[in-house]
């Protein structure tokens, strides 16, 4: 084993080892500056008719700083699952590619509620919230020269909302209070919504939310091993367990922009090659989301890198939960499922498998507008200290359940050392209450399969921060939900969902939000292990860049960075 591993180190270096020759930046004219289109601002209330404001699009450089080539470099700690950003389930996908695509509309990272333009340059909203008009930029071609069309649009998000046999939609859910999509002449596009939403802005805004071209997915069936968007970066190669390289868009509709040649993402699994390829700067930037850097890590290279800057931003309710499968033995029974809650401790978690990056969280995330009151919150179990009567309990538990002697089955996690660590952490924890799990690591394909197909007691599944709202958090409990992994199913959790997701006033949906947690907290189909801080890096060399903005799965176009030197 350690000479497999030292293999595959040996491996990653040698990778690491081929970047692009002649990174530097060229000397180029003066960029022409993006006019300044109009954009809203979403606060976390979520009110379907937004303020407008007029911040650029994109972050417009002093006169004469910003420069043209050089290639961007980092690493993915997440294998990609394929190229297909619809059907993807993993930021592993979306960070390489998301580059590639454009959306209708985008969240930009400063103020990181704001929601800004990209293929629409415009939209207006009807006085009863129920229709959306998106105004399309004109001029718009895809890499394949093809122009985009608003049934490109229609298309798209068709293809997410009701995606048609055999098409996977991860996030599904977050559209279904679109009704029905309809070009408007030759550059326009109305979304009709069932009723009113407080959240269908934000959907269209986040990173998932790309415009795919119609005419190559009905010509190849699905884009998995290809790549064609308007974006500012066009596919390159995918080499597996090597590398993935974007490069630059010539004829972007952004004037001026990209400024970088290409972006090259290195897949690098183990941890002590990635820090090392960031310390060595064989990377200029470390991986970002559920792999960045740990605090241990943050203080090694900030006392060797001078300049270096690193963001912390919190996880936007990402990260890991345990999900049960309520579908079958032993798990159906909640008193199974709350034995196995009671015997976690997420302070421990977060230490030992985290390294203290990390936060103690109900279903809603740490203390904030839409959770329980903070005494409440860190009364629930898996979370509240001492220990010792909550392990007696879950025993006793168990043995009401039909399981005096405990429970012996399986935990699935995708492969990572994140996964593995926690993976062990949890087990341990259970052990205590006579849960002897095997674990059982899985490729990301694998795992997104093994996840769906619901073959399994108990998994490691990612809780992704990727809508900073509650009817992404709470879809994971919807009945037939696009992230519901468990299989859980409750009529009174169905009916609330509803009823918040299309009130509008903050107070009345916190209340009706609340009611939806605590009814989480007794049924317990899955339970988040830990709300993540998110910790990356870049060399002083990286400018223009102003962070992620909500969550780490959004902004990830890098039109307005650039290499100094």
């Amino acid at each position: 084993m350690q000479t497999r591993k030292l293999s595959v180190i040996a491996s990653s270096l040698t990778v690491l080892g081929l970047l692009i020759a002649g990174c530097a930046p060229a000397t180029a004219p003066p960029p022409q500056a993006a006019p300044p289109p109009t954009a809203v601002t979403r606060e976390p209330a979520a009110a379907v008719a937004a303020k407008p404001i007029s911040p650029a699009s994109t972050p417009k450089p002093a006169a004469g700083e910003a420069r043209y080539g050089g290639n961007l470099t980092a690493w993915d700690g997440i294998e990609p699952e394929h190229l297909d950003v619809h059907q993807a389930g993993s930021g592993g996908t979306l960070w390489p590619i998301g580059a590639v695509y454009n959306g209708l509309i985008g969240y930009s990272p400063v103020p990181p509620h704001d929601i800004i333009p990209e293929l629409a340059q415009s939209w207006e909203v009807s006085s009863d919230g129920k229709s959306y008009l998106f105004n399309l930029h004109q001029g718009v071609k895809w890499h394949d020269g093809r122009p985009l069309a608003p049934e490109d649009v229609k298309f798209s998000l068709d293809r997410m909302r009701d995606p048609p046999k055999g098409t996977v939609s991860p996030r599904q859910t977050l559209y279904e209070a679109i009704d029905k999509v309809e070009p408007v002449g030759p550059d326009k596009v109305r979304v009709s919504l069932r009723r009113p939403s407080a959240s269908v802005l934000g959907a269209l805004a986040m990173g998932w939310s790309v415009i795919m071209p119609k005419h190559a997915i009905e010509a190849w069936g699905d884009l998995k091993k290809q790549a064609v968007g308007t974006g500012p970066f066009k596919f390159q190669v995918y080499a597996a367990g090597s590398h993935l390289t974007v490069k630059r868009n010539g004829d972007y509709f952004v004037k001026g922009r990209p400024y970088l040649d290409g972006i090259t993402w290195y897949m690098i699994k183990d941890r002590g090659v990635q820090l090392a390829a960031f310390r060595t700067k064989r990377v200029i930037m470390t991986g970002l989301g559920s792999r960045g850097l740990d605090p241990s890590e943050v203080v090694i290279v900030k006392k060797e890198i001078p300049g270096v800057v690193v963001y912390e931003y919190p996880g936007g309710g990402g990260g890991v939960t345990l999900t049960f499968n309520v579908t079958r033995p032993p798990f159906n029974d909640v008193r199974a499922r709350r034995a196995a809650v009671l015997a976690l401790d997420q302070g421990a978690i977060i230490e030992v498998a985290l390294r203290g990056g990390g936060k103690r969280t109900g279903l809603l995330g740490p203390p904030g507008p839409w959770t329980l009151p903070e005494q409440e919150l860190l009364a629930l179990p898996g979370i509240r200290q001492p220990k010792a009567a909550d392990l007696a309990e879950a025993k006793k538990l168990l043995a009401e359940a039909g399981y005096p002697n405990g429970i012996k089955t399986k935990l699935p996690f995708r492969t990572g050392s994140m996964f593995q660590d926690l993976s062990e952490v949890v087990a341990g924890q259970l052990s205590k209450t006579g849960i002897d799990l095997t674990l059982e690591r899985l490729e990301a394909g694998v795992f997104q399969v093994t996840q769906v197909q619901r073959n399994w007691d108990l998994m490691m599944t990612s809780f992704s921060g990727i809508l900073d709202d509650p009817d992404w958090h709470l879809s994971y409990l919807v009945t037939g939900g696009s992230r519901n992994f468990s299989g859980f199913s409750d009529k009174l959790v169905d009916e609330l969902y509803v009823k918040q997701s299309q009130e509008m006033g903050l107070q009345e949906r916190k209340r009706i939000v609340n009611q939806l947690e605590r009814r989480w907290a007794e049924q317990v189909p899955f339970f988040r292990l830990y709300e993540p801080l998110y910790i990356f890096a870049h060399w002083p060399e990286l400018k223009g860049y102003q962070g992620v903005g909500v969550g780490a799965q959004n902004n990830v176009r890098w039109a307005h960075v650039w290499l100094s030197q």
